[in-house]
């Protein structure tokens, strides 16, 4: 399914399955979240220097 039909199939939705949906997606972040299965990033390296450390 391309994004233009997937637009156009989540514009048709009514508010309130829009949030079903996002309740949905919300608790399915929770659980990989506490399942440890989410990679932690590393954190990105800026360029910049702190100048709070100087």
């Amino acid at each position: 399914m391309d994004k233009s039909k997937i637009r156009a199939r989540l514009s048709s939705l009514s508010f309130s399955e829009k949030i079903k949906i996002l309740e949905r997606l919300r608790d399915r972040d929770q659980a990989i979240a506490a399942s440890g299965l989410r990679k932690k990033a590393k954190p990105q390296r800026s360029g910049t220097t702190n100048r709070l450390n100087d």
